[in-house]
């Protein structure tokens, strides 16, 4: 046994208080396509969970202390689920349902398991795959591993050859050991440092107009608003971005905060960005839950102009991601930062390039992406922007208990809106912008 993550402390804590909450689940499928073998891809995922110890792992309060267990690897059962529909789209839309079907198997990080599996045929040659992960146990850079590493063992079975997969030196226990002796021994005391100075006197949580209370509102149930822009759209914000000497999503998150100042009223907002959180080669190469949350401060006062507001937010951001080795866990002991409600950001946001979600081929298959419909939502609102040589695309989402859906895609359209208003006029100021809104 080994103690648990700081990270994982956290998930476990919710797991504990809101037992029937399923908003730590992460849902992976793919479609698809080639000539899958089904045994051996059971075979692959096994040797996967084999060789990535989080995988089997439950956790165990012992002794006033939280451990990792790890369980030995055992054969992964992948059951086939033939779907019935009257063509392939019809047969791919009764998949997707039964994703998120209510009656399936539950994740558990106590009693386990932490990770499950099930396919979908859709065809003689088309499949839906789909793994169910407990978070605590994985993040989004962690399924590229895993799929990469999957077809690395399936690719070696079809071929009667051994696996060519570097040794793995570390588990992501040594890395969960490492950051608290870090923490204990005083080496992220500089880190520390400047979080105390960036969060001193801090706003009050973003409050955007409700329909519900917050206080006490344990309904996470939420749903989604999307919006795509073809490539000219996305063009123009990596050229601006360019010409201002900022990153793409510095510039995205002025714009957001440019709204979120129209709604609110408010001129100093803390926003929650996910961050990799992983220092070392061993750690790019391990599954596990290492993402964390951290805040990037924006003040988008009504006198700066769009384009200092912009350079503000980047320099934010890189100091976020400079000083970003301390967990939200450990700043939420050592800062002024504190939960607001059910979360410590009410609004979060983040871009990726288009790469994540990418096709990807390998002996004979290919795997595509597939997005799932959002069932709950631990933040208020979360904005997610993907940018790709082809488009760009945006999803709000939000918990329904506390938004009607007419004013969130009102709220969505508005955003595009401020970008192509800031596309026009970079130097216009954050008040010009949001009256325009008006």
């Amino acid at each position: 046994m080994t103690p648990a993550s700081y990270a994982q402390r956290s998930m476990w804590a919710f797991a504990l208080r809101y037992r029937t909450a399923n908003l730590n689940e992460m849902v992976i499928p793919w479609r698809v396509r080639g000539p899958l073998r089904v045994d051996l891809m059971e075979a692959a995922l096994g040797e996967v969970v084999a060789r990535h110890a989080t995988l089997r792992a439950r956790l165990s309060y012992q002794h006033g202390q939280l451990y990792q267990v790890v369980m030995p690897p055992e054969p992964v059962s992948m059951p086939v689920v033939v779907v019935e529909g009257a063509d392939t789209e019809a047969r791919l839309v009764a998949a997707v349902a039964l994703l998120n079907d209510p009656n399936r198997q539950a994740l558990d990080i106590i009693g386990g398991p932490t990770f499950l599996v099930r396919l979908f045929r859709i065809g003689d040659d088309d499949h839906v795959l789909c793994l169910y992960v407990h978070h605590a146990m994985c993040d989004g850079w962690s399924i590229g591993i895993l799929l990469r590493e999957a077809m690395s063992f399936y690719g070696a079975r079809l071929a009667g050859a051994a696996v060519d997969l570097p040794q793995l030196t570390e588990q992501y226990a040594d890395i969960a050991q490492w950051e608290m002796r870090a923490y204990e021994a005083g080496e992220l005391d500089d880190e520390i440092r400047y979080w105390r100075s960036e969060l001193d006197g801090l706003p009050p949580p973003i409050s955007l107009p409700a329909i519900g209370t917050r206080k006490g509102n344990r309904d996470w149930r939420a749903r989604a608003t999307h919006v795509h822009e073809a490539a000219p759209f996305m063009h123009g914000l990596r050229e601006l971005a360019g010409k201002l000497r900022v990153s793409p999503f510095a510039l995205l998150l002025a714009a957001l905060a440019v709204l979120l100042r129209q709604r609110t009223n408010s001129e100093d907002l803390l926003v929650g960005v996910p961050t990799l959180n992983r220092w070392s080669a061993q750690a790019m190469q391990l599954i596990g839950y290492m993402t964390s949350m951290l805040p990037v401060r924006v003040r988008p006062v009504g006198a700066v102009g769009f384009d200092a507001l912009c350079a503000q937010v980047h320099s934010s951001i890189r100091k976020m991601l400079a000083y970003g080795r301390v967990p939200l866990e450990v700043l939420l002991r050592e800062t002024a930062l504190a939960p607001s409600g059910n979360t410590v950001f009410p609004v979060w946001a983040q871009f990726l390039e288009d790469n994540a979600t990418a096709d990807y081929e390998a002996a004979g298959l290919r795997f595509t992406p597939m997005a799932t419909e959002r069932r709950s939502l631990l933040a208020e609102l979360d904005v997610d922007m993907l940018g790709s040589a082809t488009d760009w695309r945006c999803e709000f989402a939000y918990r329904t208990s506390l938004f009607d859906p007419d004013p969130m895609r009102a709220m969505l359209l508005d955003y595009v809106r401020t970008l192509r208003h800031a596309m026009e006029q970079p130097r216009a100021t954050v008040r010009e912008l949001g009256d325009r809104l008006s």
